[in-house]
């Protein structure tokens, strides 16, 4: 199902971006891809200014920045080395720019890169990092990216969590989950929340819903519904995949192989924010999320804006953010 031939570990070196190391590392060696590791040099305008008003005679382009790059291909080259086993090790890569998202970003795209680990502090080890780089990547990538806070677990990944909105789009996620909960052997939560100050019954298609049933179990009756829709109408990854029921629980199989099965629950909340009781929810109940950039409206920068970026800067679980093909 999911392939990462290559995954790619941005690093200023800091703890922060090292907790990144493990998290791509089991990756690679579970799906059989290799890791790089980037490094970009800050493109030191306001040094090469200074320099120039108190006289000093160097040239940045030919004086500093050739001296940082030969050291900071030299101390990638270790990272790689001391983090990464010879079997699943790539390339370090160093490059200067203004902009470190904006290298990271298109290195992944060009150079068909599966997936972007990256530590959600950096080497301020305050959320500066989370805060500007991360997000950035995160908002401009069309390469999925996953943001650790913290190293991997021992019990590694054991439940899996897609928050959705009902759409389509954010549906799309549960590809992703689906590779790594059948790979992991973890189970797969949905999560809607009904925000209070909403209509709790909005979501729901024309004639859905039961009379005398509560909100939340209309909410996931429609919502099973809409899985086993969006199943019967794509595939996950390279498979199709059921959503099957057993006596009450619900478990996601593929198309002609019943030995492999992900337990599956669809979970409704209510609360005053979307991305308040999905943060919670996962910080105490999951492993990972894995959440689509896209929401209702289709536009990434709005889902993005009002939930998906939030719970990446507060989350205290990795997020793995997917931008579906529209």
């Amino acid at each position: 199902m999911l392939k990462l031939n290559k995954i790619l570990v941005p690093t200023d070196f800091s703890e922060g971006s090292k907790e990144a190391y493990t998290y791509a590392r089991a990756l690679a060696e579970k799906f059989g891809g290799t890791v790089d590791f980037i490094h970009v040099i800050p493109m030191l305008k306001y040094l090469n200014e200074s320099i120039k008003k108190i006289g000093v005679p160097l040239d940045m382009d030919k004086d500093i920045y050739p001296q940082i790059l030969k050291n900071s291909r030299t101390k990638v080259t270790s990272e790689l080395e001391t983090a990464i086993p010879e079997k699943i090790r790539g390339k370090g890569i160093v490059k200067i720019d203004r902009k470190a998202h904006t290298q990271i970003v298109e290195l992944a795209e060009q150079d068909g890169y599966d997936m972007i680990v990256i530590g959600s502090q950096g080497s301020h080890k305050n959320s500066l990092l989370k805060g500007s780089t991360a997000e950035k990547v995160i908002r401009h990538s069309k390469v999925p990216v996953l943001t650790v806070n913290g190293n991997l677990k021992p019990q590694g990944v054991n439940r899996v969590l897609i928050p959705t909105d009902f759409s389509s789009l954010s549906i799309s996620a549960l590809a992703y989950a689906a590779s790594m909960a059948s790979s992991f052997g973890t189970s797969i939560t949905m999560l809607h929340v009904m925000e209070l100050y909403g209509s709790p019954l909005e979501n729901l298609p024309k004639g859905e819903g039961e009379p005398g049933r509560g909100d939340s179990e209309n909410m996931s009756t429609v919502m099973i519904k809409k899985i086993q829709k969006y199943l019967e109408e794509n595939m996950l990854g390279d498979e199709k995949w059921r959503l099957h029921e057993d006596e009450g629980n619900y478990y996601l199989r593929p198309e002609g192989d019943e030995s492999r099965q992900i337990t599956f629950d669809v979970v409704i909340l209510r609360g005053i924010s979307a991305h308040y009781e999905i943060t919670d929810f996962a910080n105490t109940e999951s492993d990972i999320v894995v959440m689509a950039t896209h929401g209702r409206s289709g536009l990434s920068h709005l889902f993005l804006g009002s939930t998906t970026e939030k719970v990446m800067l507060s989350s205290e679980i990795p997020v793995l953010t997917i931008r579906p093909n529209k």
